[in-house]
């Protein structure tokens, strides 16, 4: 679909990984029809073992370039699509400018565990990220075995760097107070096995959206990188976009 009536997609990774995360959806998204672009976040352009530092600033400002991008020659705006931090970088531009639709798995706006902390987050991390800034990769939070060793081979990154970690949960602080002004109509989905965000915050974010039209689908076999778990994640994607009523 490359008329100038279907919007294309613009499809956005988590921190720490790349555009394998959502590759399953993509190419269904594309198999279906639709013009689909995955963009590689700053930071995660390099051939590692090292992950980086970066900042949301830069994440933002490459994703805000490919979205004008894509719009051009469209008589409507890209849909975004946002994985983890990815989600929340997609929420920060859905509540500054318009999108057509919004996709938003496993949104990143507080880490597992974090709420039965007697201190925030971010200071934690902050803190940690002066004396150690780069910590040892967890292996891939999916279910699927097969998935976790395709995706451990494709992980470039053998550390995650706390730094970007920390502007990440910076990012998520901006973002809060801007929700009500995003007002495109939103799909969220949430792994109700997430070992990495809270999936809580996933009923707690869609109340607070401005969006008339949103709906909160929970995946019940899933973790994190839920676009591999073989779950319900990719057909309720598709059902989102091809649906006007949705």
């Amino acid at each position: 679909m490359n008329d100038r009536t279907t919007p294309p997609c613009l499809a956005v990774h988590g921190l720490g990984g790349g555009p394998y995360e959502l590759q399953p959806l993509v190419d269904a998204l594309r198999a279906a029809g639709r013009d689909v672009e995955a963009v590689t976040l700053p930071g995660h352009d390099v051939p590692g073992p090292t992950m980086p530092a970066s900042t949301w600033p830069e994440w933002v400002a490459t994703v805000g370039a490919r979205l004008d991008a894509l719009a051009v020659g469209r008589d409507r705006p890209p849909v975004l699509i946002g994985f983890s931090t990815g989600a929340t970088v997609a929420l920060y531009l859905a509540s500054r400018r318009p999108v057509d639709r919004l996709v938003l798995i496993a949104p990143f706006l507080a880490i597992r565990g974090a709420g039965r902390l007697p201190f925030r987050a971010a200071t934690v991390v902050k803190a940690l990220a002066r004396v150690a800034p780069n910590v040892p990769r967890r292996r891939p939070a999916v279910r699927d075995r097969d998935a976790r060793r395709r995706l451990a081979a494709l992980d470039r990154f053998r550390t995650f760097n706390l730094s970007a970690a920390a502007s990440a949960l910076d990012l998520i602080e901006l973002v809060r107070p801007g929700l009500p002004n995003v007002t495109a109509p939103t799909l969220v989905l949430q792994g109700r096995l997430d070992t990495v965000v809270d999936p809580s915050r996933a009923a707690w974010l869609l109340e607070r959206l401005g969006s008339k039209r949103k709906r909160l689908v929970v995946l019940p076999g899933s973790d994190h990188l839920a676009a591999h778990d073989r779950d319900l994640l990719v057909a309720e994607v598709v059902g989102f976009l091809d649906d006007p009523q949705r």
